[in-house]
């Protein structure tokens, strides 16, 4: 948090892997970004009450970020001096993948942390997110994190590799909603053993098993929420000798994975290349410690 209150998270794009694990259970590695075009900034300031307010237009998160604030309030002991307004600048677009929600909430909880000089953990926050809507982990960006978004629980897999993404939005005029898409979790069970395998791959610190694993995730996702372009990206990233693919499971983002040593010329010739296939400009994020 700097002088002026403002407090912000990175966010992500898609997920390395999103599945199923041994119980059915479903099983996220969000692709948590160190570098992004969508910059939220949070600011807090005291109040005669509790607000949530957006700049510069109005987000849909409204109403569960306060809940999540109110919900911290009461689990740390501040529930009757909980007067805040909250404003979130920049968020990132609903519906599309970016953990639009996600990043509203956890940015709002580290606002209020910061101020109030808490004393509570990642662990706590995130299972404060989830009892709230199913939520992505965002608090360490640098790292390959697993989570089950409906129990609120996570475990650090390792340090993320170094790497651009050149991700765009498949679908502009669309928007999928998270909680409507929960049949996709049932869907995804009868592939729940290639999910394990995958899973012990997103475990090894290895970024060409983490990339393969991410690739076939996507390709997995594709059989159940389709991404116009999918096999012209695919093919793509073989003809660039990319990492591979990354996907957003419950929205429209697609992206092709490359190392972050990868030249300036390279990834100009990929964004030529989609604008002339696919008529996309893609936006270039970057991951990993």
């Amino acid at each position: 948090m700097n002088d002026s209150g403002t407090q912000w998270v990175t966010g992500k794009v898609g997920e390395w892997l999103q599945g199923t694990d041994e119980n059915g259970d479903p099983i996220v590695f969000p692709f948590t970004t160190t570098s992004s075009p969508f910059r939220t900034l949070t600011s807090i300031e005291r109040a005669t009450n509790l607000s949530i307010a957006a700049e510069p237009q109005s987000i849909s998160s409204k109403p569960k970020t306060e809940l999540a604030v109110t919900e911290l309030a009461v689990t740390c002991g501040f529930a009757t001096d909980c007067n805040y307004r909250i404003t979130i600048r920049n968020s990132p677009p609903a519906g599309k993948g970016l953990g639009s929600s996600s990043v509203d909430i956890a940015s709002a909880l580290l606002a209020v942390k910061h101020h109030r000089n808490l004393d509570v953990s990642e662990s706590t926050l995130f299972q404060i997110m989830c009892r709230v809507e199913r939520s992505d982990f965002l608090f360490r960006p640098e790292l390959i994190v697993a989570t089950n978004p409906v129990a609120g629980s996570f475990s650090i897999a390792g340090t993320a590799p170094r790497c651009v993404l050149l991700a765009w939005d498949t679908a502009p005029g669309e928007h999928v909603d998270t909680e409507a898409v929960r049949h996709l979790d049932l869907a995804r069970r009868r592939f729940s053993r290639e999910y394990q395998e995958l899973c012990s791959l997103m475990l090894t610190n290895d970024s060409a098993a983490q990339s393969h694993a991410s690739t076939r995730s996507a390709e997995l996702n594709d059989l159940f929420l389709p991404k116009r372009g999918f096999s012209v990206a695919y093919r793509l990233a073989d003809d660039f000798r990319a990492l591979g693919l990354v996907a957003a499971h419950t929205g429209t983002y697609l992206g092709i994975l490359f190392p972050s040593s990868s030249e300036e010329e390279l990834l100009a010739a990929v964004r030529a290349t989609l604008v002339k296939k696919l008529s996309v400009e893609p936006l270039a994020f970057r991951a990993g410690a």
